[in-house]
């Protein structure tokens, strides 16, 4: 018998998610990135299944753990839904880590393929490796790193004609990422989330509509970032992708974009408080 208490896959799942907004809204703005580019739904469609594609060549199966250190951006976003849309896990790393903290993550998530940035290349070398064999390199080039395998951004890219079958559906209850926490009382914990879990918390409990576009200024290795990217899937509307909060920047973003909401930790609330006043605050 069906759980009414449990959404449908379409409007909860990442992968079927994708596939019906592609189908229903195809040329709709999903995101804004900061240089100005934009992808609709189509577009989110052929880069999930193109990543996805890839990501399946390099020996990535359903439920495989893949660590991802990237910054902000539409690389991290590709990688990111390829994942999704494979019923891979998405395991970002704070890109702040190196040493310990950096070691402790990689051994923790137990995967053996990261897709990384090149200036953060050179963070592994001299830390264990755990299970970890492969690496990604996007953004540019990296040193070699003794007991690594680096491969360039072409095998992040494939054909979508050749994306394999699931090996079953993808379920609502099914991890979708482990998001590690920001480690204040020991190493950082590895925080496990569901479609199901995001869809609680970034669409039932809170007052959005297809219309409103949001800023994402959090990282997306933390769930302040992430979140708000797969609500926005799940209710339909759009958002802007910035790399970091910027005191200074924030209300010409907003204005540029034309954001009608977003999420503000703690500390950014005084930041903004501080800025000297304008003209402009009330024009946005």
């Amino acid at each position: 018998m069906l759980d009414k208490r449990m959404p449908p896959r379409d409007e909860c799942v990442i992968r079927d998610l994708i596939d019906r907004r592609a189908r229903e809204m195809p040329d709709d703005v999903f995101s804004i990135f900061d240089d100005g580019t934009q992808w609709t739904y189509g577009r989110l469609r052929e880069e999930a299944r193109g990543c996805g594609s890839a990501l399946q060549r390099l020996g990535v199966r359903q439920g495989d753990f893949v660590l991802v250190w990237l910054p902000n951006g539409a690389a991290c976003m590709r990688v990111m839904f390829g994942l999704n849309y494979i019923g891979a896990v998405y395991v970002p790393i704070n890109t702040g880590y190196r040493g310990g903290l950096l070691e402790h993550v990689i051994d923790n998530s137990g995967a053996s393929l990261m897709v990384a940035d090149g200036q953060l290349v050179e963070r592994l070398d001299g830390v264990k490796h755990a299970g970890l064999r492969d690496v990604v390199v996007v953004g540019g080039d990296a040193a070699p790193v003794p007991g690594l395998r680096l491969l360039d951004a072409d095998a992040l890219v494939a054909s979508a004609d050749a994306l394999q079958a699931l090996e079953r559906d993808i379920e609502p209850w099914d991890t979708l990422s482990v998001i590690y926490t920001s480690g204040t009382t020991g190493p950082s914990k590895g925080v496990l989330s569901s479609s199901l879990h995001v869809h609680a918390t970034f669409l039932s409990n809170t007052s959005t509509a297809p219309s409103d576009r949001s800023l994402v200024t959090l990282p997306m290795f933390h769930m302040g970032g992430a979140g708000p990217i797969w609500g926005t899937l799940m209710r339909g509307g759009s958002f802007a992708l910035v790399e970091s909060f910027k005191t200074a920047e924030f209300w010409s973003k907003i204005r540029a974009f034309g954001i009608t909401q977003t999420i503000l930790l703690g500390a950014m609330t005084p930041f903004l408080l501080k800025e000297p006043p304008s003209p402009r605050d009330r024009d946005h």
